[in-house]
């Protein structure tokens, strides 16, 4: 009786991996259509010729109402991903910006253009040091 278990065991083991994987590898994609709150950001989604790739946005941080030089503060790379809508890099780069002023106010806007459609602005209504979104 056990080695018949063993055996059948043996040979469905790689067909239940092979399925388990590739169940894994389709369902992950569902995070960014049911989970995910930035649908600017389409990693691991079945995304590949998607328009939203294309989505030019301008970024603008203020302390204390004054506007922060994103150039002489950011990484470049953190700037193009904010160019590219990602909301979670702007409010690291808020995040950031309360470290370095303490009790200050930190706002951020976020001024997109799709590549079909109409500009729209995120952001701007609440201080990121207390409020930790857009």
């Amino acid at each position: 009786m056990t080695s018949t278990l063993r055996s059948l065991s043996a040979r469905l083991w790689p067909h239940g991996f092979i399925a388990v994987f590739v169940a894994v590898q389709l369902a992950l994609p569902l995070h960014y259509y049911l989970l995910r709150d930035d649908h600017h950001d389409e990693r691991f989604a079945w995304r590949m010729f998607s328009s939203t790739r294309m989505l030019t946005c301008t970024v603008e941080l203020r302390v204390d109402d004054q506007p922060v030089d994103l150039t002489a503060t950011f990484h470049d790379a953190w700037q193009a991903l904010a160019r590219r809508g990602r909301q979670s890099v702007v409010i690291a780069m808020g995040e950031h910006l309360c470290k370095q002023h303490p009790q200050a106010a930190v706002r951020a806007t976020m001024t997109c253009q799709p590549l079909r459609g109409e500009r729209y602005t995120v952001g701007h209504a609440h201080d990121i040091c207390t409020v930790h979104e857009l």
